[in-house]
């Protein structure tokens, strides 16, 4: 029998819009092993949601099969979900990454780990949630035209925190991407790829100062907050209390502050007190980067 663990992540970082992300430290587990049948056991958060049929899960499982052309008699897989759905924590990453190590693992590991990032980016339609979901860090990843994928990890700095806000609505990427205009002026080109360019470098040195300065888009997020019920007051209250850099995770409805460890309790509170103001339902979860990423790891 195989484990695989697989952590969730947040994506674009403000302006980092499809391609940044940074693997979060809470996770799914996959256990899988050979079988004479195929039994699908699905557990964990929100396991009501959680359908067998056109489960993500089993179609990535299904595509690492017919790629390599191989299919075994049977398994026995357990999904154990761990990451909110539709909330901007990048379940569908999440999913996918454990479907195709659990299918490479049932069949003697054929792909390597840059061919699984391949087949999950083509799942995916672009690589910002699956290479930090499969490799952990912060990782900076585009396609090139000949369809390579090309990244960069960067490995968080030690005192680096994530303070969460998981509101109980879900906002769908699809809905998300729908606000989002589908031209710029080329002076918000500019102010994205100078601020992520400087952001960037603040984050390999640990200069929060830079991060706090560049931390700001103007792609998406003034489209997509308004989706986000109280995002100016939580943005506020959670730079107010010492985060020094705050975004909305992935397409929402998630919203992440970043903060020292000295100060991820304040920021913490604050946000719950905010939330708590404004009547908003969630949850309020502090949390490491993940710097390890997906495991897999055979068990008795």
């Amino acid at each position: 029998m195989y484990r695989i663990t697989v952590p969730a992540t947040t994506a674009n970082l403000g302006p980092g819009y499809d391609v940044l992300g940074m693997a979060l430290s809470q996770y799914s587990v996959f256990e899988c092993e050979l079988s004479d049948e195929i039994v699908i056991e699905l557990d964990g958060l929100e396991k009501e949601k959680l359908t067998i049929e056109n489960n993500l899960v089993i179609n990535c499982m299904n595509k690492l099969f017919e790629k390599i052309g191989k299919y075994p008699s049977g398994y026995h897989i357990k999904i154990t979900n761990g990451v909110p759905l539709a909330r901007g924590m990048g379940s569908s990453a999440t999913a996918i990454i454990g479907g195709l190590l659990s299918a490479n693992a049932l069949i003697d590991f054929p792909l390597s780990k840059d061919a699984i990032l391949e087949l999950a980016t083509e799942i995916e339609g672009h690589p910002d949630n699956v290479a930090p979901a499969l490799l952990g860090n912060l990782i900076v990843s585009t396609k090139i035209d000949n369809g390579e994928i090309v990244y960069k990890s960067i490995t968080p700095f030690d005192e680096l925190m994530c303070v969460l806000f998981i509101p109980d609505y879900e906002i769908s990427t699809s809905s998300s991407r729908g606000v989002v205009p589908k031209s710029f002026e080329i002076r918000d080109a500019i102010h994205n790829m100078s601020h992520l360019t400087l952001m960037i470098m603040g984050f390999m040195t640990g200069d929060t100062n830079i991060i706090s300065k560049t931390m700001n888009d103007v792609i998406h997020e003034p489209y997509r907050k308004s989706l986000i019920l109280g995002f100016d007051e939580l943005k506020k209250s959670a730079l107010d209390a010492g985060a020094f850099g705050f975004a909305l995770s992935g397409a929402g409805s998630t919203v992440i502050a970043f903060c020292d460890k000295a100060d991820v309790e304040r920021v913490s509170e604050s946000l719950q007190e905010t939330r708590n103001m404004l009547g908003i339902a969630g949850k309020v979860k502090k949390i490491e980067p993940c710097r390890n990423g997906a495991t897999c790891e055979k068990i008795d």
